[in-house]
């Protein structure tokens, strides 16, 4: 057994739906359940569009807050600098925006479900992880019952954190193939070390990128798949 695993999917969008359901495809015929998908409210959704969420949730999956564009200001201090260089580009929505304007952001994604007919969410992911200028205590305020971070799950209520090892597979240059290739065989070995659930996190580009056969061959592994609440304990 190589141990528990949290699986989701980020960045879904309307304009990458086919490349999430070829990833789903992928993760079905590996006898992975269905995942979360991280949805992204803030984008040109139709219908039609909201139509394959409804059909997504009606197969098993659960439904998260991934921000409300999932794209950032101009970098504002040299850290979102940084960030964006190592790790986000320009993704990590919430470096760029004061803490009033992130409170309220949050707030717009949990509404998106409910004024959609979507199920309400449970979970909340920053883009890039980055919750930027929210605190702990800022998260007892909003309607979310968890939040992941680069560093694992906080439970929104009491603000304590648990640290869970992290893989992802977005390598599209030689680079990032081999930092990343590097960073998840820590993890996963974090993962069976600690005896901690390892969070696989796949991303639209996944199937198309330089570490694509890591990922079939990690996600085909005998993991034991749990959710938020059992990741936790």
């Amino acid at each position: 057994m190589s141990g528990s695993a949290l699986v989701s999917v980020h960045d879904v969008t309307p304009g990458d739906l086919p490349r999430i359901l070829r990833i789903l495809d992928l993760l079905e015929e590996a006898g992975v359940p269905p995942p979360t998908l991280l949805v992204v409210p803030g984008r040109d959704w139709t219908a039609e569009t909201l139509a394959v969420l409804r059909a997504l949730v009606a197969k098993g999956h659960r439904l998260a807050g991934h921000g409300w564009a999932h794209r950032c200001d101009a970098p504002r201090t040299l850290f979102h600098q940084l960030h964006g260089l190592l790790i986000s580009r320009d993704q990590a929505e919430h470096l760029s925006k004061p803490r009033e304007e992130l409170l309220a952001l949050v707030r717009r994604c949990f509404d998106w479900f409910g004024a959609t007919g979507l199920p309400a969410p449970e979970l909340y992911v920053p883009p890039a992880w980055a919750l930027g200028a929210l605190t702990r205590d800022d998260l007892s305020t909003l309607p979310f019952r968890w939040y992941e971070v680069l560093g694992g799950l906080i439970h929104g209520g009491t603000g304590r954190m648990r640290w869970l090892p992290l893989v992802g597979f977005e390598a599209d240059t030689r680079f990032r193939q081999a930092s990343l290739k590097v960073l998840n065989g820590l993890n996963a070995g974090l993962a069976r070390l600690t005896a901690r659930p390892v969070r696989i996190s796949l991303h639209p580009p996944d199937l198309d990128c330089l570490l694509k056969r890591d990922l079939e061959t990690l996600v085909r592994e005998p993991w034991r798949f749990v959710g938020e609440e059992e990741a936790f304990r």
